[in-house]
């Protein structure tokens, strides 16, 4: 994000409008707009997932992820350069965004290979206790403060992808691990996205985190044989990478544009899309395990989310209450600001 936006992406310093109300509804109307941008990036997630799994039946993990990648990052550099960002793409290279670029290919590697053997729903629902993960991780890496009530919600969510891996071990598979081990990957991910300056474009970063999973992908295919592509691999590869591409620019006007609570819960419309797509592309439905499972854990990162929410909005009326002047002698009474 450049320097003249604020955090939703609106222009900084003192440029608002004359009139409140005009001034309320464009952010009305912004927030709308961002909210139907993150709807619409969980589709295309879900989109490019599906696209991936289809493709790895026929070409091998590394392949697969090398080309998707290879063509989103054209797509993002051309969406880079069409912003005028092109000078500011060293930065993709800066220490702290290269480290966050490994974090995401690995994730990357242990959900699509996830992907490869289990229920596309499975899957998605163990993998989305990352933000609850991300959650857990900010207390000792950020010294962020969890409410009690946030720590009960995360082990209820993982509790919930617990069943969903199916520990007993007549019935478990060691592959159930992958994208528990991608949400760990992926929490840390965010936690280091937490430290990157915000005079860094997104899709800088995006394409760095494109790059390095190219070349990622290169050095893994030396273990394997890679394949030619027929029509069909070729298609669905090429969906993929536009969908992630699209899905990539979609997360990030969404962010900016609308306010964090209000478009962070919709991470879990993937859940529903893993449910729609599993059942009509792949025939697969959940049984009353795994649909406990997915209840707990959408319910409690939806509860997590909401009681962190609570609680800023709490702390920003308290220090808004703290506004007393010395120059009067005296404490004065703020009302609370309006959300």
């Amino acid at each position: 994000m450049s320097s003249g936006t604020s955090h939703h992406g609106a222009p900084a310093g003192n440029g608002a409008p004359a009139n409140g109300r005009s001034g309320t509804t464009g952010a009305a109307g912004s927030a709308v707009k961002g909210v139907a941008a993150m709807a619409l990036a969980m589709a295309m997630f879900i989109t490019n997932d599906t696209c991936l799994k289809l493709a790895v039946r026929e070409i091998p993990l590394g392949e697969a992820i090398f080309l998707r990648s290879l063509l989103s990052a054209l797509i993002i550099l051309a969406l880079v350069a069409r912003g005028g960002d092109l000078s500011a793409l060293p930065m993709a290279f800066r220490p702290r965004v290269l480290a966050r670029s490994g974090l995401d290919a690995l994730t990357t590697f242990l959900y699509v290979a996830a992907l490869a053997v289990m229920p596309i729903a499975s899957s998605t629902t163990i993998y989305m206790v990352a933000p609850l993960m991300t959650t857990a991780l900010a207390v000792p890496l950020l010294g962020e403060k969890v409410s009690w009530r946030s720590w009960c919600a995360i082990v209820i969510g993982f509790c919930g992808a617990l069943i969903v891996t199916r520990p007993d071990p007549a019935t478990f598979s060691a592959m159930a691990l992958l994208p528990a081990l991608a949400a760990f990957t992926g929490a840390s991910r965010d936690v280091m996205t937490r430290g990157i300056g915000m005079e860094i474009p997104g899709a800088v970063v995006g394409f760095s985190s494109g790059s390095m999973l190219v070349a990622s992908a290169a050095v893994f295919a030396l273990w394997e044989p890679w394949h030619g592509l027929s029509l069909q691999a070729a298609a669905v590869v090429g969906v993929a990478s536009v969908a992630f591409a699209a899905g990539t620019v979609l997360l990030v006007f969404a962010f900016r544009h609308a306010p964090v609570a209000s478009v962070s819960p919709l991470r879990y419309l993937m859940v529903f899309g893993a449910l729609v797509s599993g059942y009509l592309v792949f025939g697969d439905l959940p049984d009353i395990w795994t649909s406990a499972g997915m209840v707990l854990v959408v319910g409690a990162g939806l509860y997590a989310l909401t009681c962190e929410h609570r609680r800023s909005v709490i702390a920003r009326r308290a220090a808004a209450a703290g506004c007393g002047t010395a120059a009067l002698g005296a404490a004065v009474a703020c009302a609370p600001a309006k959300d």
